[in-house]
Order: structure tokens, then sequence, then C-alpha cells
């Protein structure tokens, strides 16, 4: 489904011949307590790739980065296993504060892009006497804008931590 592609999440399984503990450890050795809140990057002192914490046999975390991406994957993971393999349920959204964010950037521009194009289909033989404005394009430019801007940022996040998982947890579905 070409939806599942462009939308911003990931859900997947990783299946490992590590045992539950060994896939505890290794998250757990990569990941740090989170640290206090700050709008700066700079002073940001990262010793491990990730933040997180783990709950049981869930377990949550991001990249650290020490630049900004409002898209950032939040990656949760549940451990199981299933005929003696452990398996990771893993799923990667961004924040829910971006979702409400560029969920209503797009549902407002994508009403004016509608009301747009209906005004030009009721109105067209008076768009072709007195011209067409490209003022018009517009709402449909920043559509295409934020649909790329999320579809990127979100995706680009999402395969550097998928390859990364895949690596420290020795997944056999490479």
């Amino acid at each position: 489904m070409i939806l599942k592609k462009v939308l911003p999440f990931e859900n997947y399984i990783l299946t490992t011949k590590l045992s539950i503990d060994e896939v505890l450890k290794r998250v757990a050795d990569n990941i740090q307590q989170k640290q206090s809140f700050s709008f700066s990057t700079s002073n940001r002192n990262y010793t491990k790739p990730y933040t997180g914490q783990i709950i049981g046999m869930t377990f949550t975390m991001n990249r650290n980065i020490n630049y900004r991406n409002s898209f950032l994957p939040v990656i949760t993971g549940q451990i199981t296993t299933y005929l003696g393999q452990t398996q990771i349920n893993i799923k990667m959204r961004p924040v829910i504060f971006v979702l409400i964010f560029i969920s209503f950037w797009l549902g407002i521009v994508g009403l004016v892009c509608l009301g747009t194009l209906l005004v030009g289909l009721l109105q067209f033989r008076q768009i072709l006497q007195n011209g067409f404005s490209p003022m018009l394009l517009i709402p449909f430019g920043m559509f295409a804008f934020g649909c790329l801007l999320t579809h990127f940022a979100f995706k680009g996040e999402s395969k550097n931590s998928k390859e990364f998982l895949a690596t420290l947890l020795e997944s056999v579905d490479k």
C-alpha cells in the first residue's frame, strides 16, 4: 500500500536469535536517561547514541542528534518470543505535538486548495478571459512542502534507526 510508505509511521518486527535478556542488555547499553529540557543543541553531552528508558519488556527511545529535527521518530519496542526466537515489535512515529501540528497545517491548507479548485472550476471561463494568477498556486506549494518535509525528515531518521537496531540486535530479517 503506497499510503503506508508516505505517512510518518513505521511498524515492523525484528527477529533475532539473541535471548530476551541479551536484547534488553544491548538496548540498555545504548540508551541514556533523558536530560533536562533545553532550547540549545550545543550544550548537550551525549554519551550514547539514544535517549530513552526500559520498562519491563518494553523500551522507548529516540536518537541523539546535535541538530533540530521535529520529526525525529519516537521508537517503541515490545520484546516477545515466538518459535524459539526473540521478536521485537517496533513502532516509530513523530512526537504527538508534531503530528497534531502537521495535521492541522495540512488540513487547513488542504481546505484552501480544495476551495481554490472549486472556485477555479466554477469560474473557469472568467479565469480564461482575465488570465490565470500564479498566486493561486501558493496553497498547493504550501501543501506539497508540508507533505515533503514530513516525509523526508521522518523517513531519513527512521531509516538510520532501523539500520542501527537491525545491526545492534543481530536481526535475521536483513
